[in-house]
């Protein structure tokens, strides 16, 4: 009887190791989520300087940020007003040909 007991225990453990080695039942694998698309680099949107942001700049930052930024060519011997004036009228004009295409040198061959 007491072989009998021990034999029964052996084929248990047997058994519980077989299970555990040989069992292909369900198994939770982990996939690894898509990582997000990056987004999109912002897209920097160009506006016409107001005429308080430009009131507070002096003639000559004025007339550099008019040649480096918009490439507009200002008249220094104008006066300040005029100059904002002009700058404001300028860039504005520059933003809606970029809109459009600018493609006005089509005639050109």
């Amino acid at each position: 009887m007491e072989n009998s007991i021990g034999i029964i225990i052996g084929i248990v453990v047997v058994g519980f190791i077989a299970y555990k080695i040989f069992y292909k039942g369900e198994k939770v694998v982990d996939v690894p989520a898509k990582a997000p698309a990056p987004a999109p680099a912002p897209v920097e949107v160009k506006k016409a300087p107001t005429k308080a942001q430009l009131s507070k700049l002096t003639k000559k930052q004025i007339d550099d940020l008019a040649k480096l930024e918009w490439g507009i060519k200002l008249d220094a011997r104008k006066s300040k007003d005029d100059m904002i004036k002009e700058f404001i009228k300028l860039a504005k004009a520059q933003l809606k040909d970029d809109e459009s295409g600018g493609d006005d040198d089509e005639d050109e061959v």
